[in-house]
């Protein structure tokens, strides 16, 4: 048999004071409980949130995995363009062609100064440009400039870096204001033209979630899940198979 346990030496030990005699006095037993439970519950919020840690450290491990095999993908098909463009230069000087030796000499310089490093500053920078053009509703509508500019920390806050930050408040701004961003063709039939010949625009191999492979979308749904890009942004930069 158990020896019984000395409720008072344990709460006691624990800061409990058996002269205590304010409204929420309690007996040494109820005391000790009452820690275990709440010591309980501590250590079950302690074991969930370093499974999420754990959770999350797997997941950056993935997406640099990813992101690195994206670098090196880009940076063989610069190679291969670059390796093009040169034969075009020789063949230019071989021809006495100056507009095509200026054309392919621009255009190598382009893909060299495009795969060059630069430090986090500058990509920030050159990424909100190319935004602000793909976006022209940014300076064009003040309604929606204010709006973006209102929620861009509150973006920050909830994770989101670099493309995919750009992604998502682009996302929130549209799901915020639909009828700014309607689609005037939208109500016209799609898929079939007025001939009722299929379009040519609904292809199979269209660049989208739909088609991403089974273990493609696993990965897509993980690094948005985890807050590292978003489902556009993981899409746009999956190399689909020809």
């Amino acid at each position: 048999m158990d020896e019984e346990r000395n409720y008072e030496a344990e709460a006691t030990e624990q800061g409990w004071n058996p002269d205590f005699d304010g409204p929420n006095k309690t007996d040494a037993k109820t005391f000790v409980e009452k820690g275990e439970k709440i010591a309980g519950i501590a250590n079950k919020r302690v074991k969930t949130l370093e499974d999420r840690i754990h959770r999350l450290e797997d997941s950056n491990k993935t997406f640099g995995e990813y992101h690195k095999k994206t670098l090196e993908q880009q940076r063989q098909q610069s190679e291969k363009q670059i390796h093009t463009l040169q034969a075009e230069v020789a063949q230019a000087i071989t021809d006495g062609d100056g507009a095509a030796y200026t054309r392919a000499s621009t255009e190598i310089d382009n893909l060299k100064a495009a795969s060059a490093p630069v430090n986090d500053q500058d990509q920030w920078a050159q990424m909100s440009q190319r935004w602000v053009g793909e976006n022209q509703w940014y300076n064009t509508n003040r309604k929606l400039g204010r709006f973006a500019d209102g929620i861009a920390e509150e973006v920050i806050a909830d994770g989101y870096q670099g493309a995919a930050y750009f992604s998502e408040l682009s996302r929130r701004v549209q799901e915020e204001f639909p009828e700014e961003f309607k689609n005037p063709n939208q109500s016209k039939p799609t898929g079939v033209e007025a001939s009722g010949e299929i379009s040519s625009t609904s292809s199979s191999k269209a660049k989208s979630y739909k088609n991403l492979p089974a273990e493609a979308k696993a990965a897509c749904d993980g690094f948005v899940k985890d807050g590292f890009m978003t489902r556009e942004a993981y899409v746009e930069t999956y190399e689909f198979e020809d």
